[in-house]
């Protein structure tokens, strides 16, 4: 009886094969692993980034934060600095302005009685020696009183902006430059009324003068002109010193 064959078995892989093959196994390995990780690695990225991270968006501008946009209100020490300089400014035009209109005074006051004296004279209130005796004495002041207010005025230069609203003032300074703004418009409104009186009474003085040295042949007639245009304006001066009495002071 003739017995089957067996199978032909492969002889076993000799040492020196089993080495090959694994030395080219391990680094397939590695790089399949890293290359693994590396694709695990972008998709937790991808998700974490959310559904729109690989789209391009348009830029918009960065809004600036309150602290980063300019300002023109100052603030701080140097907007209480600013404040405190205008009210300081403030304070000295008024009393400039007002050091202008007291030396204004004593003219208005001697124009006044001069214009009255004759007045009184017409309406038989005093007599010819008491008026001409007033109109003396008048007379010789009047030239101090004209260049006491002309020095005055010439030493003063108004300032547009003073006591102007200041964006850096607190409440209580606001008031007070609004305050001292009022009394300032009244201390002008009487300087302008002050000027015309003065003018008249610096146009007198000159015609007195003429006078004397004979230049002036109907000076009786000019004078009574210059006295019937008189009142108006002494008028005026005395109407914007009271309304300039009942406005407040500036703060001080």
């Amino acid at each position: 009886m003739v017995r089957p064959r067996r199978a032909l078995e492969a002889a076993p892989p000799s040492p020196i094969m089993r080495r090959v093959v694994i030395l080219c196994t391990v680094p397939l390995l590695i790089i399949a692993a890293s290359a693994a990780g590396v694709y695990l690695s972008n998709q937790q990225q991808q998700q974490d980034a959310g559904p729109n991270q690989g789209a391009i968006l348009p830029s918009t501008p960065a809004t600036p934060s309150p602290e980063s946009t300019p300002s023109t209100k100052a603030s701080g020490p140097k907007g209480e600095l600013v404040a405190t300089k205008a009210m300081n400014d403030c304070r000295r035009e008024v009393a400039r302005a007002e050091s202008v209109l007291e030396a204004a005074g004593d003219g208005v006051t001697h124009w006044r009685e001069h214009v009255q004296a004759q007045t009184d004279l017409s309406l038989g209130r005093n007599s010819l020696d008491e008026t001409k005796a007033i109109w003396k004495r008048t007379k010789l002041a009047g030239p101090s009183d004209v260049a006491k207010y002309e020095t005055a005025k010439a030493g003063y230069k108004a300032a547009a902006k003073a006591c102007q609203p200041v964006q850096a003032a607190d409440e209580d300074q606001a008031a007070n430059l609004k305050t001292c703004r009022t009394r300032l418009d009244k201390v002008r409104a009487s300087l302008a009324a002050a000027d015309r009186v003065i003018d008249d009474w610096a146009d007198h003085l000159a015609d007195m003068r003429k006078s004397a040295a004979g230049h002036v042949h109907n000076a009786q007639e000019v004078w009574m002109n210059t006295w019937r245009a008189a009142p108006p304006n002494l008028d005026k001066y005395a109407a914007a010193v009271d309304t300039l009495a009942k406005t407040k002071s500036c703060p001080h």
